[in-house]
């Protein structure tokens, strides 16, 4: 791959971005209170606090929508760290830009390794859970990419802090980089961007579900243990004094009003029915609320289906159909 420049943006100018209120018309993330947050001492607090009966504001699709602007002409500055073959496939692993000021996002790119074919393949990008560990979906991926599709699996961490500053700059930065994937396997040459999937585990989940709402170019996406209410989980995991203001400011990024907007795409909704980290509330609310085609498989497990073997077979059903693969 070329190496190229990248637009830098000053982590402490994007951290103001994103606490602009709204009402200021800003371009990132909506006003969430104090820049810094008062975490509870008690490190159980997580397993007990129940921030359910609170529902933050809405906001207008219209203003969430500015939370993930970024010049989608600008350099992804992708870099080639490794390259190798073996098993089908060809392997390269890369660092590629957000624009935002992450400049060494680490992604594997699969694809079939067929000696001299010209072949413009469909693509799909996964995003991992929040450990962001690529090599979780890695046989997943090789497995898609020996049916002739371009993947890629972004390597992108949500940690919980506290902070709703921190933690919202986080997530609008991750589907930012989400979307800079589609961009970058777009424009390789061996891609046909008239067909293009996502696929995510639990955050990975949450960001597809917003993604949605923002990529007309997305033709069929799976949420594996996804949940309508994102930020509940982000927020049980430290407990900030002041959780009314972490739940205003990281709800901007709860489902419902991104799976509400409607488009020419297909979802396939993953649940285990034995899921201790998504409640069934939030299982069906987020089910009732994607629009358009749809549907809904629950599997005899628990939150994990990155490895469960029913669901690795019904992704890959749902892609063959929707991505039209041989």
């Amino acid at each position: 791959m070329r190496r190229r420049g990248v637009l830098h943006i000053g982590v402490t100018g994007l951290a103001a971005m994103l606490v602009q209120a709204c009402s200021e018309g800003s371009t990132t993330t909506p006003g969430a209170g104090s820049g810094s947050a008062s975490l509870t001492a008690d490190p159980q607090a997580g397993s007990t606090f129940d921030p359910s009966g609170y529902v933050p504001p809405a906001v207008p699709i219209a203003e969430l929508k500015k939370l993930y602007n970024y010049d989608k002409g600008s350099t992804l500055n992708a870099q080639l760290t490794d390259k190798r073959s073996g098993d089908g496939v060809i392997l390269e692993d890369i660092t590629y830009s957000d624009t935002r000021g992450n400049d060494e996002i680490p992604a594997y790119v699969v694809s079939a390794d067929i000696p001299g074919d010209t072949l413009r393949m469909p693509a799909v990008v996964f995003g991992t859970g929040p450990d962001g560990n690529r090599d979780t979906l890695l046989d997943e991926a090789t497995a898609l990419a020996r049916m002739g599709t371009l993947v890629m699996v972004t390597s992108l961490p949500i940690k919980p802090t506290g902070d709703p500053s921190a933690d919202a700059k986080v997530v609008a930065n991750a589907v930012v980089a989400q979307r800079r994937a589609f961009d970058l396997l777009i424009r390789r040459t061996d891609c046909d961007g008239s067909r293009v999937g996502y696929a995510g585990h639990h955050s990975g989940a949450a960001l597809g579900a917003v993604l949605l709402g923002l990529e007309s170019r997305i033709t069929g996406a799976v949420l594996s243990a996804g949940t309508s209410r994102f930020s509940r989980w982000m927020v049980k995991q430290k407990v900030p004094q002041d959780w009314h203001a972490y739940l205003d400011s990281l709800a901007r990024f709860d489902a419902g009003p991104y799976v509400a907007v409607g488009g020419k795409r297909s979802v396939l909704l993953q649940f285990g029915k034995r899921d201790a980290v998504v409640p069934e509330a939030e299982r069906a609310e987020l089910a009732a609320a994607v629009a358009g085609a749809k549907q809904r498989k629950d599997y005899d497990t628990g939150h994990d289906l990155a490895r469960f073997a029913d669901a690795t077979a019904d992704r890959t059903a749902f892609f063959k159909q929707v991505l039209r693969l041989k």
